[in-house]
């Protein structure tokens, strides 16, 4: 009888040490996890400046003046140079909606090209992806910053597109290419002697 009672008490104090173990090891896990999680909320909420907008040349600032969507657009982004990862997630709908708009509200016949139209169509997928990151619960500083960085460099790319097409116009206007081919085509129709040949 006594011996049951030993081994009884032997399995009860293994049991409790056991128990000890679990519980120790929980708050342990516990613990580690909030101080990765507290470390994770401050570095969204870090502020990181990051590399700035090509702007949009005089030139180019004068013939979509009255573009009210793209200076929407423009003043917003501009908000983005220095933000914190959980600030571009809360402005990322709002972002969504100015994309949609200047892609909608392009009327200017000079702009209707290929290549800004692809411009204009990566940059509102980055955008959308910035705003899918809102759904994403543990999303890292890291990948919000990246995926602002991509977006500025969308923009200044839409910018120096915008830039090129209306300098490569005014080049256009200043040269008449109609004059310049006359004088091209009367040129080649010149007889050039041939030389003649050394005895």
């Amino acid at each position: 009888m006594s011996k049951n009672k030993f081994t009884m008490r032997k399995y009860a104090h293994l049991f409790i040490l056991f128990i000890s173990l679990l519980f120790f090891n929980c708050e342990k896990a516990q613990k580690k996890d909030t101080k990765q999680k507290v470390a994770t909320t401050s570095k969204m909420s870090i502020v990181v400046k990051h590399k700035e907008v090509s702007n949009l040349s005089d030139l180019a600032k004068t013939k979509i003046k009255d573009w009210n969507q793209y200076n929407e657009l423009d003043e917003f982004l501009k908000r983005f140079i220095a933000i914190s990862p959980n600030q571009a997630l809360q402005m990322a709908n709002e972002l969504k909606g100015l994309a949609k708009n200047l892609n909608d509200s392009l009327k200017i016949e000079t702009l209707k090209s290929n290549a800004l139209k692809a411009r204009t169509n990566v940059l509102e997928n980055e955008i959308l992806r910035l705003n899918d990151m809102t759904l994403i619960p543990a999303i890292k500083a890291k990948e919000v910053n990246s995926q602002i960085d991509k977006i500025l460099l969308i923009f200044s790319s839409y910018n120096a597109k915008v830039n090129t097409i209306y300098s490569k116009k005014e080049f256009d206007e200043e040269i008449n290419l109609d004059d310049f081919f006359k004088v091209t085509t009367s040129n080649s129709n010149l007889i050039i002697p041939k030389k003649q040949k050394l005895k």
